[in-house]
């Protein structure tokens, strides 16, 4: 077995983390903007029906993402995973990309925020696989003993992304006035992740199909008929141990994402500034958190990294939100940092699933 990542493997693990990192820019950048898509694509006599009908076009990508994961999945058994990384990723560059063109409320009317709403759809039909492929597609291309390393650069991709959205977010409100945001510079954010994942659609074609499928496509091995029917009929043990694994996942996205929200609430009322710097500085903290999971996944296991992190993940999380309320803002944001490195657990989730299934049928157990 190799014990290093060769070049080969280092460009199909930047390159396989591309589109998980374009799906988590998409969802910090829709959120920083709601307002502004609100007004352009969304005016009502009722502030509270506008608002509520922004993040229901938002939400509308998380509700198809299950139906099209389960379908991409399955044709990534069959046909092969490279094919559908592919589709994934230019499914989800191009709606970004228009969302930065699209015409708002003022030029077209009601045509305005249903093209918004197709375009979310059209996401949520592209993320269903795109992460799921990812961490095959890796698995199945480097040794067994890094494993831990090549999945744990697809949840730190995923992680990258939300930086990267803070980031351009960022450098948004303070290189345009509110006035300059609502007429154009709003799309810029959208125009450059979508050009960023035509780019990345561009650079995969030089990735090779994973040598297992290969394999199995050379032995027919191929899995016949329908692989969810399989996977209802014959591991639903699995299957239930995998949907369990990813709530862990959930329970690690309000740490990172929606604490911020909290902090910056009228519940505990912190400084904006503030938050959003040490948001920045625990996202970045998760990066390092993911990458030293996926490292010692192949060094000590995956059980005992699981456990360990898991126990660390409660103790920490536990005392920073009962620090909330504490007026030394530096214990919170440090407290905070510390969590979120042992929300690098999140990379050990998939890692779980991928080993629930076999080669036949693993595309499709991890998409459902």
């Amino acid at each position: 077995m190799k014990n290093r990542l060769t070049l080969q493997d280092a460009k199909t693990l930047s390159l396989s983390s591309l589109g998980g990192a374009l799906e988590f820019y998409d969802f910090i950048v829709f959120l920083t903007f709601a307002s502004t898509l609100k007004v352009l694509f969304f005016p009502a006599e009722s502030e509270l029906i506008a608002t509520m009908m922004t993040y229901l076009t938002y939400a509308i990508a998380y509700f198809v993402r299950p139906l099209s994961g389960v379908v991409l999945a399955h044709f990534g058994d069959l046909i092969g995973r490279k094919k559908v990384f592919m589709f994934s990723l230019f499914m989800m560059a191009i709606p970004t990309l228009c969302i930065g063109l699209l015409p708002t409320f003022e030029s077209i009317g009601y045509f305005a925020p249903a093209l918004l709403l197709t375009m979310r759809i059209l996401q949520g039909v592209a993320l269903g696989g795109e992460v799921p492929s990812a961490h095959v597609f890796v698995t199945e291309h480097v040794s067994r003993n890094r494993f831990g390393i090549a999945n744990s650069s697809i949840a730190a991709g995923l992680t990258f992304g939300v930086l990267i959205g803070h980031f351009v977010s960022t450098m948004m409100s303070v290189s345009f006035t509110q006035e300059e945001t609502l007429n154009y510079a709003w799309r810029i954010p959208f125009i450059l992740g979508g050009v960023l994942g035509l780019l990345a659609v561009y650079l995969r074609r030089y990735l090779q199909e994973t040598p297992v499928f290969l394999e199995m496509q050379k032995h027919k091995k191929l899995h016949e008929g329908m692989p969810m029917k399989t996977i209802l009929k014959d591991y639903r043990e699995q299957t239930f141990i995998a949907t369990l694994s990813t709530w862990l996942l959930i329970a690690g996205v309000v740490l990172v994402l929606l604490a911020p929200n909290l902090m910056k609430s009228d519940v505990f009322g912190m400084d904006a500034s503030f938050v959003n710097k040490i948001a920045l500085i625990a996202t970045f903290m998760n990066i390092i958190g993911s990458l030293a999971a996926g490292i010692l996944v192949d060094r000590l296991g995956l059980r005992k990294v699981l456990f360990s992190f898991a126990l660390l993940l409660a103790i920490t999380s536990f005392v920073f939100f009962n620090a909330l309320g504490s007026a030394d803002l530096t214990r919170v944001g440090l407290l905070y940092a510390i969590a979120s490195f042992f929300l690098g657990i999140v990379a050990c989730v998939p890692m779980i699933i991928i080993r629930l299934f076999p080669a036949e049928i693993r595309l499709t157990g991890m998409g459902f």
